[in-house]
């Protein structure tokens, strides 16, 4: 009896071991969920503007772009650093450069050179510029000027630069320090980064950001130097000007300031394009002799579980995107559907996780009219804007008896293409729509490519652009999203579930590859901005309208921050870069370091109140 006693004992005593180490494991995984998981409500329409504003001044830094329109690089690169300064909350103005002896410096808070041909249209002198510098001004000197003349002779010791000599051609950038959120330590290379630096010794002075490499040369590539009481930040290259560098633009601005504040829209969204649809009766010899598996069976044995394997390691959420057929037909009355097998199947899984189903057409021919997309794309033109309609309600009606529980927020436009005509469809015929998500760039389409900035439209709708894509990012891409991740505080993401059968998009790799690939991903995303909200696409939208609609007002001093709110709905984010240590003076807001590091510069700030305040504090 003792021994039968002292077993039940000792099974007592395992069992409550066990239980203990089970809610140790699962206290610990709440924590980490808590730390990374969603405001419950992204928007809350109800006004939080109970208290009175501390600052209802406008405090808004004020800047000059002197550039040249005459000069097609020039032109293009004016215009992203309006969009860069537009949510840095900085306002702007524009200047043509030869007309830059009619203005007064001193009316700005920064000045930013962004053409090359200084010597050739610049009339009044750079040192007047520099001046306004020692003075205490501001200057980004954004691009490489083309030639080495007089003009650059009489300023250059002020930018920091003991001595120059020839060009060189460079291929790899490494980042030295946090230029933006995520970037210190990354060295990127490749085609994609081939430019030309002047080669330049610095003073001892001098802060580098940044360093561009060739075979056997390096040079400073972004640095910044206290000119006088002024601070002066230069970007060595030519390849800033393009779409995908604007948050290494926003880097460039931010380091002219010993502290700076702009709001974020802390989002992490991916997309699955053409998902569900009828792409899994098709047939492939490559996944029969690999995986003795028909096309379907792949997508379901493996594909999907493996997709919804990893979401579910970071409580990632989809957004798939609905195509009910893949034929051509652009005549309503020619409409036909008949239900693939598996098309139900997955729109339910995807439904049941919790994730979102979007709307990527009845088929998966663009909405645009003659002339909308490229010849080589075969897609049929629409005739007219009705047409476009039918075809939406021809995908609402599907979706009725398929999915009756759906409500569509968000449309993708397939191949990215949708002209005025296919939107003011799709704004018609979707009575509850929130967003429409295209691309961030045209890299050089023609035809009505839907190119976006993340912004709400005068019509309401979030216009919410997918950055990256795919299954194995190259360098070009995670410098693309590190670039996303630094301006907006999002991460914006697509991928195909057919990427394995694509030569393009596939790169002839496995899925075991692929799916690696896709891992190493999001390993590294939640590992360097583990801040960042997992959200649907029409959580992204609420999450866009928020951070759009608040309008801040900020004191910046050397020892403490001040900020007010207008339009407040739900919680504000906010990037803060300092050398300081920020501490949050109450529960009106909370800091924390995005990168864990010494030396690290920025921070994550949540503001859950109309006002708050921040201690900056000597480290």
């Amino acid at each position: 009896m003792k021994k039968y006693y002292r077993k039940l004992v000792i099974i007592f005593y395992i069992c409550l071991a066990c239980s203990l180490l089970i809610i140790t494991a699962n206290g610990e995984q709440s924590l980490k969920k808590g730390v990374s998981m969603p405001s419950e409500v992204v928007l809350d329409e109800t006004d939080k503007q109970d208290e009175k504003l501390l600052i209802k001044d406008d405090t808004s830094y004020h800047a000059l772009i002197l550039y040249s329109p005459s000069n097609e690089i020039s032109e293009k690169y004016e215009k992203n650093l309006r969009t860069v300064l537009k949510h840095l909350c900085i306002s702007s103005e524009s200047v043509v450069l030869s007309r830059a002896d009619s203005v007064s410096y001193s009316d700005y808070d920064l000045v930013i050179l962004a053409s090359s041909v200084v010597q050739e249209e610049m009339t009044d002198p750079l040192l007047r510029l520099l001046d306004y510098v020692d003075k205490g001004g501001k200057l980004f000197w954004g691009i490489l000027p083309e030639e080495q003349g007089s003009q650059f002779k009489s300023v250059y010791r002020q930018l920091g630069i003991i001595d120059y000599g020839e060009y060189i051609q460079y291929d790899t950038i490494t980042f030295k320090q946090e230029l933006i959120p995520g970037i210190s330590g990354m060295e990127f290379s490749g085609e994609a980064f081939g430019d030309v630096g002047l080669s330049v010794t610095l003073e001892d002075a001098t802060e580098v950001y940044a360093i561009a490499k060739s075979k056997d040369r390096e040079i400073p590539l972004v640095w910044s130097y206290q000119c006088g009481q002024g601070q002066v930040s230069f970007f060595n290259g030519t390849g800033i000007t393009g779409d995908y560098w604007r948050g290494i633009a926003a880097g460039c601005i931010n380091a002219l300031f010993d502290t700076a504040l702009y709001p974020v829209i802390n989002a992490s969204c991916l997309y699955i394009d053409d998902f569900p649809s009828p792409q899994y009766e098709s047939t492939s010899d490559v996944v029969r002799s690999l995986y003795n598996r028909s096309v379907k069976e792949f997508y379901r044995d493996i594909w999907w579980p493996d997709m919804q394997k990893i979401a579910r390691k970071y409580d990632d959420k989809y957004t798939g995107l609905f195509m009910a057929t893949y034929n051509d037909i652009v005549e309503p009355d020619e409409f036909t559907y008949e239900e693939p097998s598996m098309e139900q199947y997955y729109g339910n899984s995807l439904l049941k996780s919790g994730y979102e189903m979007g709307a990527h057409g009845y088929n998966h021919q663009s909405l645009t009219l003659e002339g909308g997309t490229p010849e080589k794309m075969g897609y049929n033109p629409w005739e007219n804007e009705q047409y476009m309609e039918e075809s939406l309600k021809e995908l609402l009606q599907i979706t009725e008896e398929l999915f009756p529980s759906v409500t569509y927020y968000t449309y993708v436009p397939p191949s990215n293409y949708l002209s005025e005509e296919g939107r003011e469809a799709v704004k018609n015929t979707l009575p509850d729509l929130k967003v429409i998500s295209g691309t961030y760039t045209n890299e050089g389409e023609s035809g009505d490519v839907y190119v976006q900035d993340f912004e709400i439209a005068e019509d309401g709708i979030a216009e919410f652009p997918r950055i990256t894509s795919g299954m194995i990012p190259e360098d070009f891409d995670t410098f693309t999203a590190v670039n996303g991740v630094g301006l907006y505080g999002v991460f914006s993401h697509f991928i195909h579930p057919d990427d394995i059968f694509d030569e393009e998009r596939g790169k002839n790799q496995t899925w075991e590859k692929l799916y690696e690939g896709y891992c190493d991903l999001m390993d590294w995303l939640h590992d360097t901005y583990g801040f960042l909200r997992p959200l649907t696409a029409a959580e992204a939208a609420d999450a866009l309208k928020v951070a759009d609609q608040m309008e801040p007002h900020l004191e910046i001093g050397k020892e403490e921050i001040i900020g007010s709110l207008e339009n407040f709905y739900g919680e504000g984010f906010f990037y803060l870069k300092t050398d300081k240590k920020p501490v949050a003076v109450d529960d009106s807001c909370s800091v924390d370091q995005i990168d864990p590091k010494d030396g690290s510069l920025y921070y994550i700030v949540t503001v859950k109140q109309p006002n708050f305040k921040i201690k900056l504090v000597d480290k």
